[in-house]
């Protein structure tokens, strides 16, 4: 990855009191020879730790490498997700369409949910 600076920047969350990684994530700067040879953040590889999950930890990590993705310079990013997860994407973030979305407009709109809801339903 040092051979590739500024194309794959990976984020990780660590539980200071337990020393443990409980969430990680990458996004990969993806070259274009179209738009003017423009670039492409792919969001992969969020993960997080079962006993942190509810925290809002994977979001925040979407949030964070959207923000790396814009700064890069890319004309959009695209959240890379199995289609397992689109419904649990689609709680927290807006609906996805073939669970790919230009995650620059979602997630200037994202509504965070407060504890105990998805949705405005309460739970």
């Amino acid at each position: 990855m040092r051979a590739l600076s500024r194309t794959y920047y990976a984020l990780v969350i660590v539980d200071k009191d337990r020393d443990a990684i409980v969430a990680v994530g990458t996004v990969f700067i993806e070259r274009k020879f179209i738009r003017g040879l423009g670039s492409v953040g792919h969001i992969e590889d969020i993960a997080v730790d079962k006993s942190q999950q509810g925290k809002k930890l994977g979001l925040r990590i979407i949030q964070a490498l959207t923000s790396i993705s814009e700064n890069s310079g890319c004309y959009k990013t695209i959240l890379n997700c199995s289609t397992d997860n689109i419904r649990e994407w689609e709680l927290f973030c807006c609906v996805f369409l073939a669970g790919v979305e230009d995650m620059r407009s979602v997630l200037s709109k994202v509504w965070l949910p407060v504890e105990g809801e998805r949705n405005g339903e309460v739970l």
